[in-house]
């Protein structure tokens, strides 16, 4: 049960960063408390304001603003978002979100959020921003000439630093 929370946590973070790949990496730390405010962008994507919170015992992930460049407005009957972390050479999700069935303007959404557990190291000892060393998003929707799929780079700690 606990790990399905975490991957589920882990999942939707991870799809939301994933995306974004020109990062504009805002960073704080105090103590064991991490805080990462993360944007990017693809060809047809734009992601603000996605944040990251790590403390040794709760991860909350998501907040962003999601945006498809260059239209006003944009339906479809499928979208999806998941927010990527490498953590410890691992690939989780972090976070996500999925619209499917009727159709909905994606023009500007948001992430929306998670929140729970944090993650273990192989020690046993909470994760902190050392043990990721990518977070990513993938955004998936479909259009008139079918399925699409773009990701979006949100952190590299060896470009950020």
């Amino acid at each position: 049960m606990i790990h399905k929370k975490a991957l589920i946590i882990s999942l939707s973070i991870i799809v939301v960063i994933s995306f974004l790949s020109g990062c504009d990496n805002n960073e704080k730390s105090t103590g064991n408390n991490f805080h990462l405010s993360l944007s990017g962008e693809s060809e047809n994507w734009e992601v603000n304001s996605y944040d990251i919170l790590i403390k040794p015992d709760i991860l909350k992930a998501g907040n962003g603003n999601l945006t498809i460049k260059n239209k006003a407005e944009f339906n479809t009957d499928f979208f999806s978002v998941r927010v990527h972390a490498v953590i410890d050479n691992e690939d989780r999700v972090i976070q996500g979100k999925s619209i499917q069935g009727s159709e909905s303007d994606i023009t500007q959404t948001s992430t929306g959020a998670t929140e729970g557990g944090t993650f273990i190291d192989e020690e046993g000892k909470s994760i902190s921003l050392e043990n990721i060393s990518d977070i990513y998003m993938v955004i998936e929707w479909q259009d008139i000439k079918g399925s699409n799929k773009e990701e979006i780079d949100l952190f590299d700690p060896d470009v950020n630093s």
